[in-house]
Formats: C-alpha cells, sequence, structure tokens
C-alpha cells in the first residue's frame, strides 16, 4: 500500500517538476527597445554590445577598456529566441586569460553606464560601440588587395 502511495505522489508531482524544469530563464534573450530595435540582453535585461575595433574571435578592449566595457561571460547560453541558437555563441580567452562569450564570432560586452534593465546608453558610442542586433549582425568579408577580412556588420 505505501508503495502505491509513493507511486501516486511521483505521478501527481511530476508536471511541478517538469514545470519548473522547462521554466528555466534563458541566459541571452532578445528585448525590443523603439530606436534601438531587437537586441542581446543577459537574463536580467542587461543590455550586450559588441566592438567595431574587435575581430572575429579578437578582443581589442584590454585595460582601462575593460572598465567602461566590461566582457560578458556565461559558461553555456540558453536562448529560445528564434532570431539565433546555440551555434552563434562561443567562448574566447582574453589575453588577460580570463574567458568572453562571444556571438557570430564577437566578444560580447556590458556598459558600465547602462544602470537598469533595458538601459542602452552604450549603443552607437564613439561610432564603435552597438547593441547587439541579433536579426541584424551577420559576418561579411570584406576584400583589400591580395587580403580579404571578415567583419561584424549591423547593415
Amino acid at each position: 500500500m505505501k508503495k502505491i502511495q509513493l507511486l501516486i505522489g511521483m505521478i501527481a508531482a511530476m508536471p511541478l517538476v517538469l514545470q519548473t524544469a522547462f521554466a528555466t530563464p534563458p541566459d541571452v534573450t532578445v528585448i525590443y527597445k523603439a530606436g534601438v530595435g531587437n537586441y542581446l540582453a543577459d537574463a536580467n535585461g542587461r543590455t550586450l554590445y559588441w566592438s567595431k575595433k574587435d575581430m572575429p574571435k579578437t578582443t581589442k578592449c584590454t585595460g582601462a577598456c575593460l572598465e567602461k566595457w566590461p566582457a560578458f561571460f556565461n559558461e553555456a547560453i540558453l536562448s529560445a529566441d528564434p532570431e539565433m541558437n546555440s551555434s552563434d555563441f562561443g567562448t574566447i580567452i582574453r589575453p588577460d586569460g580570463k574567458k568572453q562569450t562571444t556571438f557570430r564570432g564577437y566578444p560580447l560586452y556590458y556598459y558600465k553606464m547602462d544602470q537598469v534593465r533595458g538601459d542602452t546608453k552604450g549603443h552607437k558610442a564613439n561610432a564603435a560601440w552597438f547593441a547587439m542586433l541579433p536579426g541584424k549582425f551577420h559576418l561579411v568579408e570584406k576584400y583589400y588587395t591580395g587580403n580579404s577580412t571578415t567583419v561584424g556588420t549591423t547593415d
């Protein structure tokens, strides 16, 4: 009789366990803001940025730059947004030996002046920093005489 009660209790609890397991919020999500569009944010709604100065899998932001633009890192990215998939995310090892998450090859950053969920104060800063717009951000080859380079674009 105790085994049957235990089994009934386990079956009754299953929906709650499954709901909790699938209710885990994504590590990276997409938020819409007028004037910016759909942009990447962490689980707390903090905007994620990329820099035109970086190259795929390479960061140029070190030292004092990191004080203003802290590196974003999350070991494994969970996202359910249709504008991206898990293969869009990767990890690089920074010059200081720390890890940083990338999106389509480009390192992701926070902006120190963003104070609350939804702030995008770093978007278009110095014409070099941009909120990561997953629907518009693509890697393209730029061709130069005898050379080509892969760069990010939001066009």
